[in-house]
């Protein structure tokens, strides 16, 4: 058994692999362009149907194939960039970042949709390091002002008090003035003058405007849902007096993913459009003051409210599903339930400005315990398949890389690799993540934003929750979220060891497409 298990660990020649691959990809003339990630081969292909699927599923150092974004992707692991630069010299492939990537998928084979979301993602990708690092700065204050049955750590010395103060300054930048990075993602996506998009950013953050939290507290003293337009018509100065009229409001849209995120987009098209018609002589007055002075007024008056309005709607509508005293008690299961299949689809990148936006509004947010446990339960159903199959060594050459990157977050080598092919573990996960959120759901688990979607997210775990009429059982949150989670690890485990003696799951046992899964 020792030495089947070195089999998978010969030296490979990367010519003749790289010379295979070509062949079964269907030659050279198929392949439009190639790239990687850390773990993955990122092909565009022309046709399809000319892939020989299985043979490139059984060569070695593959640990799987799928299809996303438009790209057929093969799963190699962490030396991934030797093989790729093998490949690239082998079959004369045009090697492109993978942005570059993701433009050549959408224009032969992305609809609106699937361009959306990948513009939706690639924004967000240089703004989720910060809200990471805020998050767990905003974790260490959670600890730090949380009252541990009478005992306040900030209260026992003024070290931990100012300690306290100080982070909260780099805590505000990271999600307060999270328009201002929105705006220079978008802008900076959109090729647009990315000075200019942080500008544009901070006009929606600086005094008159009143903070959103401000706003915020005066919406809850009277409790209940509250317009934004009821609101400010209860304040002082709640907005700019024109002589014949009182609008827009001045409100800051501190932390406001919607509304700064059409903002952006509206200010980078005017930006690219006066840049075309501007005369070069007056471009660097020109392009600068028509970029800012009509961008903010359609904030002010139109984007910014508009946005604000179903930002709030999406919020309250999330926030009563997880708090009120019926829906709670099923909504979380659903929820778990069906993640797994909306990762699939690539909605998921909507979650990022969910997380933030919930936080803002009402004080923390359980959607992103349902990323924790999805990743988990991905990665323990892997631990399932790897023991059903433990007579197989390629399983466990497949297997445990793929659990490893899901308990760190990342969990296309295990859904991709593994559980949608035999389709079992992938249900039994599926389940096992609705079980673990309807639990911590329950129980009062919830996070201060987003960070590590996997037992990382401990860090930012409430310690209690914040949330308005949620209560975390005796133990603080991070009791309830280790044990929601081994839950949900044990659960996936032992369903998907059960679940592989269905035959109705025999017939799964091919591969599955995982981007047309659910078209």
């Amino acid at each position: 058994m020792g030495k089947k298990e070195k089999i998978p660990q010969v030296k490979i020649d990367l010519k003749t692999w790289s010379n295979e691959l070509v062949l079964y990809l269907g030659g050279s003339e198929n392949i439009i362009s190639a790239t990687h990630c850390l773990t993955r081969l990122r092909l565009v292909i022309k046709d399809e149907n000319l892939i020989n699927k299985q043979k490139v599923e059984t060569m070695p150092s593959v640990k799987g194939t799928f299809k996303s974004s438009g790209q057929y992707q093969i799963i190699i692991g962490t030396e991934v960039d030797k093989y790729f630069k093998e490949f690239v010299s082998v079959s004369g492939v045009q090697a492109v970042t993978k942005e570059k990537a993701k433009a050549i998928a959408n224009e032969n084979n992305g609809g609106w949709f699937l361009k959306s979301l990948n513009f939706l993602g690639e924004v967000f990708i240089p703004i989720i390091p910060v809200l990471v690092a805020g998050g767990i700065i905003l974790g260490f204050r959670n600890i730090l002002e949380a009252d541990f049955n009478g005992f306040v750590i900030v209260q026992q010395n003024q070290f931990w008090q100012g300690l306290d103060d100080f982070l909260w300054v780099p805590a505000q930048v990271c999600f307060w003035w999270l328009p201002v990075h929105l705006c220079w993602s978008i802008f900076r996506k959109m090729e647009a003058d990315q000075v200019l998009g942080i500008v544009v950013g901070l006009c929606l953050l600086v005094p008159p405007l009143m903070n959103v939290y401000e706003v915020s507290g005066e919406a809850s003293q009277d409790g209940g849902f509250k317009w934004i337009w009821q609101i400010m018509a209860g304040m002082d100065d709640g907005a700019f007096n024109w002589g014949f009229m009182k609008y827009p409001w001045k409100i800051q849209y501190t932390a406001q993913v919607i509304p700064a995120f059409a903002i952006g987009i509206t200010g980078a098209y005017i930006n690219k459009w006066i840049k075309r018609t501007s005369p070069a002589v007056i471009s660097q007055i020109i392009v600068p003051l028509v970029t800012i002075l009509p961008t903010f007024v359609l904030a002010m008056f139109i984007i910014g409210p508009a946005g604000f309005i179903v930002a709030s709607v999406i919020s309250f509508a999330i926030s009563w599903a997880f708090t009120n005293n019926v829906a709670k008690y099923f909504f979380g299961f659903i929820i778990g339930i069906v993640y797994a299949p909306i990762v699939l689809t690539g909605v998921h990148h909507l979650f990022n400005a969910v997380f933030v936006q919930d936080t803002i509004q009402n004080g923390g947010n359980f959607l992103f315990i349902g990323t924790c446990a999805q990743a988990i339960a991905q990665g323990s159903a892997v631990i399932g398949w790897i023991l059903v199959n433990k007579k197989d060594p390629r399983a466990k050459d497949v297997g445990i890389p793929s659990v490893v990157s899901a308990y760190l977050g990342v969990t296309e080598p295990a859904m991709y690799g593994v559980n949608l092919k035999h389709m079992y573990p992938f249900v039994a996960a599926s389940i096992a993540t609705g079980i673990g959120l309807e639990l911590a759901v329950i129980s009062g688990v919830s996070a201060e934003n987003s960070g590590n979607g996997a037992w990382l997210g401990i860090l930012n775990v409430q310690v209690e929750s914040k949330i308005e009429g949620v209560n975390t059982w005796i133990g603080t949150g991070y009791t309830w979220f280790m044990i929601s989670m081994l839950i949900t690890a044990g659960t996936a485990i032992g369903l998907t060891m059960l679940f592989s003696k269905v035959k109705y799951f025999e017939k799964f046992n091919i591969e599955v497409k995982a981007a047309e899964l659910l078209k």
